[in-house]
């Protein structure tokens, strides 16, 4: 019978357990503040981990920049996990903008822009 949480969604919830502090306490980076994690996913193999993170802002620009400051530290990301976490191998990281949080927010404005007070 197959185990029905295996290694690697351990590994993908302890990921997603230490991001939200590292990304709020450790990166100095002001542009990578409001950043959240939405969702872990690691490879079953344990070399890939994707990391999808959302933002509270629907800004393009304010986006591209986090984004591209998340990438500048992915660096200090892993190796801060890797010591906080006992994995032989560290995963790889791939952080990927996770715009389902954005597009629901649109969509939550264009149904009260719908059902607002009739004239």
């Amino acid at each position: 019978m197959p185990k029905s949480y295996g290694r690697n969604e351990r590994v993908a919830a302890a990921i997603r357990r230490e991001m939200p502090e590292i990304l709020s306490r450790e990166i100095k980076d002001p542009r990578v503040r409001r950043a959240t994690v939405t969702e872990v996913r690691v490879s079953e193999d344990l070399r890939n981990a994707t990391v999808y993170i959302s933002f509270l802002t629907d800004s393009k620009e304010e986006i591209d920049e986090a984004m591209a400051g998340l990438k500048s530290a992915k660096g200090f990301i892993r190796s801060t996990l890797a010591s906080r976490l006992s994995l032989r191998y560290m995963p790889d990281l791939v952080l990927k903008y996770d715009k389902l949080l954005t597009d629901s927010m649109h969509l939550d404005a264009l149904i009260a822009k719908g059902l607002g007070p009739k004239d």
